[in-house]
């Protein structure tokens, strides 16, 4: 089944879960392009739970259960929250308050030993847009006004990935927006006036590989994580060229690997070992089904 079937635009929420997930140093230059902070390669990562009961909104409502994107504490020290967002939403904000209120609660809540003073404090938020649109804000800001008047304005950055350059990605390292790229080609596959050629297309996909390849040269990806970013590649261009599939193709070529090695030839046959194995099963089961239906209804006739 394919991706588009699949997923739809879940899909970009799952790629980016994939790559925390598989590869969660790729964070880094994302954080330092935001942040500012620059982390050792080795520094511990530690994924947290992005699941959060919603009793504390409402105890009098039944109790459910709010999901973000990504949560992780960095170096023992430093929460992160991190969402992405396909759409200009513009009451994002508002769930982006909800989801760090509860993070602050369940990760970063302490208590002053001298008095009953509680301190809570929020993470460090990211907002990504792998799409292009020209009304999304630098950065998704609220203005929260207390009981006593004082205010303060919550504001979370806002991480335009098509409004970087392949140049911009590469000398800043921030290979995690490489599986979104082909979305600033999406509008030109039904553009009259200016339609998407192969060539464009073969040529930009080139770009992007040449980059891969040349952070797995210069050290900043291992081999396995630059053949994981070109089966995320691939994967998206399924789901951008769902209906222009010569396009999709034509990724497909360029990203499959030039040199089948050994190895790879017994992954794929256990692959479609498993596969098959799995439909022998299932038909397994159903005649298994079929004969226990005969022999109840055998045994039925019998007693008659």
């Amino acid at each position: 089944m394919s991706s588009q079937n699949m997923i739809g635009d879940r899909l970009w929420d799952e790629i980016l879960k994939a790559i925390v997930y598989t590869m969660p140093n790729q964070l880094f230059p994302l954080i330092k392009e935001v942040y500012g902070r620059e982390y050792p390669p080795d520094t511990q990562i530690k994924l947290l739970g992005t699941e959060h009961s919603t009793y504390l909104d409402d105890p009098e409502n039944t109790p459910s259960s709010k999901l973000m994107d990504i949560s992780l504490l960095v170096a023992d020290t430093d929460y992160y929250h991190i969402e992405c967002q396909m759409g200009n939403d513009r009451l994002m904000v508002i769930r982006m308050i909800s989801y760090d209120l509860h993070y602050a609660i369940e990760h970063c809540m302490s208590k002053n030993r001298t008095d009953d003073e509680i301190t809570i404090r929020f993470p460090h938020s990211i907002v990504l847009y792998p799409d292009q649109n020209n009304s999304i804000p630098d950065s998704l800001k609220c203005r929260v006004i207390f009981q006593d008047n004082s205010e303060h304005l919550y504001h979370v950055p806002a991480v335009k990935i098509q409004s970087y350059s392949l140049r911009e990605i590469h000398q800043k390292h921030l290979n995690l927006f490489i599986p979104y790229l082909l979305l600033r080609l999406k509008p030109r596959i039904t553009s009259k006036r200016n339609p998407l050629t192969k060539k464009e297309l073969t040529d930009f996909v080139d770009d992007i590989i040449v980059i891969l390849q040349q952070d797995l040269t210069n050290g900043y990806l291992t081999r396995r994580e630059c053949s994981d970013y070109i089966n995320l590649l691939t994967r998206a261009s399924e789901h951008i060229f769902y209906h222009c599939p010569k396009f999709y193709k034509e990724v497909q070529r360029m990203t499959k690997p030039l040199i089948v090695l050994p190895s790879m030839e017994i992954a794929e046959l256990k692959a479609s070992i498993a596969r098959k194995d799995s439909v022998i099963a299932e038909k397994d089961s159903e005649i298994a089904e079929l004969r226990a239906k005969l022999a109840a209804l055998a045994q039925s006739q019998s007693i008659r």
